[in-house]
């Protein structure tokens, strides 16, 4: 699994089964202290997103990650011996992330960032693009942000078919499950903003199992449901 690669590599440390457990779960939202711990379950889409940042930039380049609260990139990449670390999230509790003394955590708008144009030679973002965001103020301010070359790399939910979230709200912000369309849509209104697919236009689409419709890997309020994962570069 990629939650143990993860792990076997030193790159992040999940916790413990029992922290991560229903009733624990249970207690720190009654405390009002949701858990900053990664979820397994996102072990995949990390371990991609680590992997292409690593392929593609040196340690001193400046790397941003959007949705940082409970994301281990940041601290994963701080472990590989990244300097130039940044990262942004709506809630206050991005400044208690690892790493908080090094790493450059801000609470901002994800859309209207505090970095000047072209600061950044990667942006990752997990699973942070379905939850509600305006896209072309999103893809506006990543495209500002990357300079030439640089590389915006995401995952999202997703299924090939629509699959409805009309009133379901996740961390107080709406869902969405991408559909094949949507992510062509994406795919196009990024490359107006000189964001470009990695390789061929189907590069941009990197579902496991996403051809398989009879297995659907995760099953989450009640819809199933697969991950995506995408890479676009600044032309």
């Amino acid at each position: 699994m990629a939650a143990e690669e993860l792990g076997h590599r030193g790159w992040v440390n999940f916790g413990s089964p029992l922290g991560r457990s229903v009733p624990m779960a249970a207690l720190r939202r009654l405390l009002g202290r949701p858990s900053l711990a990664p979820d397994p379950l996102k072990g995949w889409d990390v371990l991609k997103i680590l992997d292409a940042v690593t392929e593609t930039t040196a340690p001193q380049s400046a790397v941003l990650d959007m949705g940082s609260v409970a994301c281990p990139v940041l601290a994963a990449l701080r472990r590989l011996g990244y300097q130039d670390l940044h990262g942004v999230d709506l809630d206050p509790r991005v400044r208690e992330m690892p790493f908080a003394q090094e790493i450059d955590y801000r609470q901002a708008d994800m859309t209207a960032t505090p970095w000047p144009d072209g600061a950044f030679s990667a942006i990752t973002a997990v699973s942070v693009i379905e939850h509600g965001f305006d896209q072309d103020a999103l893809l506006d301010e990543v495209s500002r942000l990357l300079r030439p070359g640089g590389v915006f790399i995401f995952s999202t939910d997703y299924w090939p078919q629509k699959i409805s979230t009309d009133g379901v709200r996740l961390f107080g912000l709406d869902w969405r499950i991408f559909s094949s369309q949507e992510i062509t849509r994406l795919v196009d209104a990024a490359s107006e903003r000189k964001l470009h697919p990695v390789g061929d236009p189907g590069a941009c689409l990197r579902a496991p199992l996403a051809d398989r419709e009879s297995r659907r890997p995760v099953s989450y309020k009640r819809r199933d449901y697969t991950f995506l994962y995408g890479a676009l570069v600044r032309g």
